[in-house]
């Protein structure tokens, strides 16, 4: 019996389930290689491979296109809700809002089945090792530079940002992809000693990249979200160990990017002249026009061009507040981001719910590292903010008091094995 359909599952339903799980993972790659192509007009790989994990979940809607949990619903409400807001905005504003609402959809139902690909905790596994192997292959491109680019920060520093990505996002691409790592071996070894020992060398080349972006608030997201693990239950002795090895690790990337120019310039601009890239002119502006109205907001692309006006800078006609709150609150206000609000607080509950559970807390230190990235930044529009939550609301599925499973045995040929293991 599959858990997933409540129905008998035979060995030609699995050749289609082999093929989606395939594809999952071949998304989970494309997006750390986004803006690949981009210069050329070529399709980006995401775009292309979602579509075609979209389609392929047709073999099987039962077990992928299944009925959402209770928390998801919160998003498709906030997309409701964030369509009919924008249908009243300007007639001159509609491009502009039909692509915003597109690819909101668009990550929407990518959420929606990732959510139920993820269900299965050993296709879990892999889609995350996925996703570091993928980072780790990006950090080597950036470094090698084969995918070097760089932006000037100021004319005195230049910032790393491979194939085109902003510095910011490439560095949070980084820190998920470190999360993803450390988290796997840290809930096998129930200690991070070890696995700081074994993916040093990754970790290293991940964590030079990192501070080439010169990403202050990635360096702080990745802090706070390495800082959950030493939170599990465990000895006295145990946590105390996993302490002092997360001290050890930070202090190292401290002293790295203090050697750093990009990353120590940033940071002392920040502290001796309160430089925040703008932000302390954005989120008091952005603030004042919440007040001014505060139920419903201005609306998804009418904000944008109103915030963009009261900053007054010659070349940026629109601006977002940098901030998921504020955007939520400006755009949509308070009605109309509500939903989105709860949809993440259930996503973080359930990840905190699962502390226990197979993928101990890294559920929950990607949910903070995305909420970290989401406070200097507006990363709703992007696929690894969806994919985090989705990932927060399928680990509740996952077995208590069971590790991850082995790399080369005990794992399941395809998602639905376990099941299969199991039937009655």
């Amino acid at each position: 019996m599959n858990e997933y359909t409540g129905t008998q599952t035979g060995l030609k339903s699995q050749y289609p389930i082999t093929v989606i799980r395939w594809m999952f993972y071949a998304f989970i790659f494309s997006l750390t290689f986004e803006t690949a192509g981009e210069e050329m007009g070529l399709i980006e790989p995401p775009t292309l491979i979602g579509g075609m994990l979209v389609l392929s979940t047709l073999l099987q809607p039962g077990l992928f296109l299944r009925w959402p949990p209770k928390g998801f619903w919160c998003f498709i409400i906030f997309l409701y809700l964030f369509v009919m807001m924008g249908l009243i905005e300007p007639a001159a504003y509609r491009s502009l809002f039909i692509h915003d609402a597109t690819v909101l959809f668009q990550l929407t139902l990518l959420a929606w089945i990732a959510y139920n690909v993820m269900r299965d905790r050993g296709t879990a596994e892999r889609a995350l090792l996925t996703l570091a192997g993928a980072c780790s292959l990006l950090a080597v491109l950036q470094l090698l530079g084969v995918a070097h680019s760089a932006i000037d920060a100021k004319g005195s520093v230049q910032r790393a940002a491979a194939f085109g990505f902003h510095p910011n996002h490439l560095a949070r691409i980084l820190v998920l992809g470190m999360l993803a790592l450390v988290g796997i071996l840290y809930s096998r070894r129930q200690n991070l000693t070890r696995p700081l020992l074994i993916a040093g060398p990754i970790l290293i080349v991940l964590a030079a990249v990192l501070i080439q972006t010169g990403s202050r608030g990635a360096i702080l997201a990745l802090g706070a979200a390495l800082f959950t693990f030493a939170l599990r239950k465990g000895s006295l002795g145990k946590k105390a160990v996993n302490i002092v090895g997360l001290l050890l690790l930070l202090g190292l990337l401290a002293l790295a990017a203090f050697q750093s120019d990009v990353m120590r310039t940033r940071f002392e601009e920040t502290i001796e002249e309160g430089d925040l890239a703008r932000r302390e002119l954005i989120y008091p502006t952005a603030w004042e026009m919440f007040k001014e109205k505060p139920l419903l907001g201005w609306g998804p692309v009418t904000s944008m061009y109103e915030l963009g006006m009261r900053l007054g800078h010659p070349e940026e006609e629109t601006k977002n507040p940098h901030n998921l709150i504020l955007y939520g609150l400006v755009t949509s206000g308070v009605l109309g981001s509500f939903p989105l609000f709860l949809g993440i607080g259930l996503a973080a509950f359930s990840a905190w719910r699962a502390r226990h559970g197979a993928h101990g807390m890294l559920p929950l230190a990607m949910v903070i590292a995305v909420l970290a990235a989401n406070m200097s930044g507006v990363w709703l529009f992007n696929k690894l903010h969806w994919l985090v939550m989705a990932y927060a609301l399928a680990a509740l599925h996952y077995p208590v008091g069971q590790a991850f499973l082995p790399v080369k045995a005990a794992v399941p040929r395809c998602i639905g094995d376990e099941m299969l293991a199991s039937r009655s």
